[in-house]
């Protein structure tokens, strides 16, 4: 009964995100919206319980040579037809950006400069033209997918499984296109690729795979392409290790030492290094951080949502406030505004922290706006619907940004170039189009996946580690960027089938429940892990965060009280939640000391971090003019610090 009552949850959770990423492109009403969602949960329940009859592999398999180079052989010719087609390269005017710099060596890194000099320069040391960094893309690519064929055959499907799998990954128009488009977005998201399968070997084997030299070298190699080849690539790359070190103890030194010595290099080499190097290291700063966030407020400006002239004056200073209304062409893409203004990038980080005062006060004041609004506005990343329109959108944006077609193989190529096209729309003007030519469908699969494993695992939370990159990625640029362009998602289109396959796998089945174990392992079992304890303090410290934060708000704007008082009152009942968490879940070995001197020592530390906190509020508000609800959850980020040192420091003194 419980198992049934888990998988009715399980499946209605995926018959909702079908039906949202369904609705936009067919306009539901609700009572069209509730009909379809019936009709997808019957229907998802129905294959849902057949997938338990699916387990691929548990046997490792022997993979024979003529195998290998029969999958060798087919991706090859697949990369060799994308070369022909858009032969010397599919170039952008990202393109044209980056390989100018490398030609100049004036080099700024609004585009990652590590990428341009390892896809634009090295390549064209031995070829000075965009045509060798296509090869070097594709032969990249090539190697990662004769590896990626012989770990499925290894691990998972028989040679034909292997031949299909390989098949709707190379034949997929996006993929034909993307893999000689040079992009930064593609080798990042070729590295996220990459990445997943090693995660997934590390899950299966139980973390011995990374215990190989070669492995750990691989390894920090992709990771290192995850976080030099986009400027967010940073979140995931973090997650990822800190995920690892804290499942699989016996490798935790190596994931620590790695990622400290990573971020480490990171800093210095974007810092100092380029600095030395007279590169300017300067990127898209907090514009880049506003695309959500003035979607939204585009969103509201143009459905109703009253602004005051002090909010309209300071919409006005970043862009011309006629603009929000003329250039609201499209909701989901707020680049159509912004670009209307020349200095965006100079005025949105000048008022950045206005701007996003006024977003926070009408998200706040407007709740199922804010909610409709984040919908449309991300609505390209999980719509399932057809990525190229009926226009040749491939064509147009070739012909547009064409660099260096020169050549002998020109005329074959045009002749490519047009089977290609032909293919293209004869998959785009079928029902294969929702398979392999779409934005959410990729996701989609991945969160079917994800379910899986959640069900076979038995609640084992380190079977989920391999989704890591790919979904923070992806909820990074959920929060940060908006747009329809596929390119910030193609990790979500490369990554679903390797994903699948693991969530439809022998190796994530376990034979007993592990959820309750594992609950109170992670939170409730006495620790005096300096790390396990800083983890649960952070949980603690998150909630602890949510009543003194959501206090200040309430005691400020629903009360009239000045913010620093309402930031006593509300700092003092925050203290009081994280002290009971604290004791309950993060410092339970500490009884050796009186209640009565305990309460005095975490008193003493409150009061001093009490203080810490007013001041922090008042120099980032009052001084230095930051919106005081971000000058609170920057303050609460150094307060937290200081908590949990304190306490640790203090309690060894008063022993």
């Amino acid at each position: 009964m419980k198992k049934k009552i888990f998988d009715i949850i399980l499946v209605s959770i995926l018959s909702l995100l079908f039906t949202i990423a369904n609705s936009y492109s067919a306009n539901f009403k609700v009572a069209d919206f509730l009909a379809f969602f019936a009709l997808s949960e019957v229907i998802f329940y129905f294959v849902w319980n057949k997938l338990d009859l699916l387990k691929f592999g548990k046997e490792k398999a022997n993979v024979s040579k003529k195998e290998m180079w029969i999958f060798a052989g087919l991706i090859a010719f697949a990369l060799l037809v994308s070369l022909i087609a858009y032969y010397p390269a599919y170039s952008t005017v990202d393109t044209v950006v980056q390989w100018n710099q490398a030609q100049t060596g004036i080099y700024y890194n609004w585009h990652p400069v590590m990428h341009t000099l390892i896809f634009c320069k090295l390549p064209s040391l031995f070829y000075n033209n965009i045509l060798s960094s296509a090869i070097f893309q594709i032969g990249i690519i090539f190697a990662i997918l004769v590896y990626f064929s012989y770990f499925l055959r290894k691990n998972f499907l028989n040679f034909k499984q292997t031949i299909f799998v390989l098949i709707t990954i190379i034949f997929n128009p996006l993929f034909i296109k993307y893999s000689v488009t040079i992009w930064k977005d593609v080798a990042y998201s070729w590295a996220i690729f990459l990445g997943t399968i090693f995660l997934i070997n590390i899950v299966i084997t139980n973390g011995e795979w990374i215990s190989k030299f070669k492995n750990k070298v691989w390894f920090i190699v992709a990771g290192l392409g995850v976080l030099f080849f986009r400027h967010n690539g940073i979140v995931p790359f973090t997650i990822m290790f800190i995920a690892l070190s804290i499942f699989y103890p016996k490798t935790r030194k190596f994931y620590i030492v790695t990622l400290i010595l990573t971020l480490a290099a990171n800093f210095i080499i974007t810092g100092p290094v380029y600095e030395l190097c007279g590169i300017d290291s300067k990127t898209g700063g907090k514009s880049e951080m506003l695309g959500v966030v003035g979607g939204q407020l585009a969103y509201y400006y143009n459905n109703g949502v009253d602004f005051t002239k002090k909010e309209i004056k300071i919409l006005d200073s970043v862009i011309p406030i006629d603009n929000w209304k003329e250039y609201y062409d499209n909701p989901r893409n707020f680049n159509y505004i912004k670009w209307t203004s020349s200095d965006f990038t100079k005025l949105a980080d000048k008022h950045f922290n206005e701007f996003v005062g006024v977003w926070f006060n009408k998200s706040i004041h407007n709740p199922l706006m804010f909610g409709a609004s984040f919908l449309v506005m991300t609505s390209p990343i999980y719509e399932i619907s057809p990525y190229f329109s009926d226009v040749d959108y491939a064509l147009l944006l070739y012909e547009e940004t064409e660099l260096y077609r020169k050549g002998a193989l020109e005329n074959i190529s045009n002749y490519m170039f047009e089977r290609v096209v032909t293919y293209n729309n004869a998959v785009t003007n079928t029902p294969l189009r929702v398979l392999f030519v779409n934005i959410g469908q990729g996701l989609f699969v991945i969160m079917v996946a994800l379910a899986l494993v959640f069900k076979r695992a038995k609640y084992d939370m380190k079977k989920l580690i391999p989704f890591t990159l790919v979904l923070i990625n992806t909820t990074v640029i959920m929060c940060l960027i908006t747009g329809e362009e596929y390119r910030y998602v193609y990790a979500q289109s490369i990554c679903a089938m390797p994903l699948l396959i693991y969530g439809l796998s022998s190796y994530v089945y376990e034979d007993e429940n592990k959820l309750r174990p594992f609950i109170h392992k992670a939170f409730f079992a006495k620790t005096n892990s300096t790390l396990i304890q800083f983890v649960r303090y952070i949980f603690v410290g998150g909630i602890a965060a949510l009543v003194n934060i959501g206090g200040l708000y309430i005691l400020t704007e629903g009360f009239n009280i000045y913010y620093l008082i309402s930031n006593i009152l509300a700092f003092i009942v925050g203290l009081l939640v994280n002290y009971a968490l604290s004791k309950k879940m993060v410092f339970q070995n500490e009884t050796a000391i009186k209640r009565e001197k305990e309460f005095m020592v975490y008193a003493t530390i409150g009061i001093i971090g009490l203080g810490l906190d007013t001041i922090f509020m008042g120099i980032f508000t009052s001084i230095l003019s930051i919106y005081y609800m971000l000058s609170k959850i920057i303050s609460t980020i150094l307060v937290f610090i200081w908590n949990f040192v304190a306490r640790k420091v203090f309690y060894k003194i008063v022993k």
